[in-house]
């Protein structure tokens, strides 16, 4: 269950990350030709779950599969998971469903790459709300600590969105004037005659 929860918490870590995702060339695609990189995508197994075996069930006879004993701590992540998913509005899921696909087709060396990432990113961001109860000399009890760090996160995430909308529209501008300036260079190096 353990597994299959961080599985499902990388997945919705995808959510917020779908943008990158999006653009984003893996470290294998950057060394691998394109059809080296479609056998791999081709090749990979289908990931198995858990208490399921493709032979029928576990040796009753009937079909039935084992189900595994999780403890209450591992059901309530599951279920907090599960709420997160039905939180998200109709834009929000097809983006999910979009980067789970993405996600699906990466090598298990670029699925490690983003599991890397990812963890380097809630390292940083625990180390940034770490700094920020110090720089505040903030003493709060452990509700009070888990609201400042769900507040502080969400905060933070509307400051990052904010700074990347802002960063595209000054990059748009700037792009189509780099573009204009390109296409005039070229033209004239082609109208001009070689000798």
């Amino acid at each position: 269950m353990a597994r299959k929860l961080k599985v499902w918490v990388g997945l919705l870590a995808l959510i917020s990350c779908g943008p990158w995702l999006a653009n984003a060339q893996t470290p294998a695609e950057s060394t691998r030709p394109s059809e080296t990189t479609k056998e791999t995508t081709n090749n990979s197994a289908p990931p198995r779950r858990p208490g399921f075996s493709p032979g029928g069930g576990g040796g009753s006879g009937g079909g039935e599969r084992h189900r595994p004993n999780y403890g209450s701590e591992d059901q309530e992540k599951f279920q907090n998971v599960r709420r997160a998913l039905d939180a998200l509005t109709p834009e929000q899921r097809k983006r999910f469903q979009e980067n789970f696909q993405r996600w699906s087709n990466f090598s298990p060396e670029d699925k490690k790459a983003l599991s890397d990432r990812e963890s380097f990113r809630h390292r940083k961001m625990a180390e940034d709300i770490e700094q920020a109860i110090k720089s505040t000399n903030l003493e709060l009890a452990p509700e009070q600590r888990a609201l400042f760090v769900k507040r502080y996160t969400e905060e933070r995430h509307q400051i990052e969105e904010q700074i990347r909308k802002d960063s595209d529209e000054k990059r748009q501008p700037l792009l189509a004037e780099m573009l204009a300036k390109l296409k005039s260079e070229f033209t004239q190096a082609a109208q001009t005659p070689k000798r």
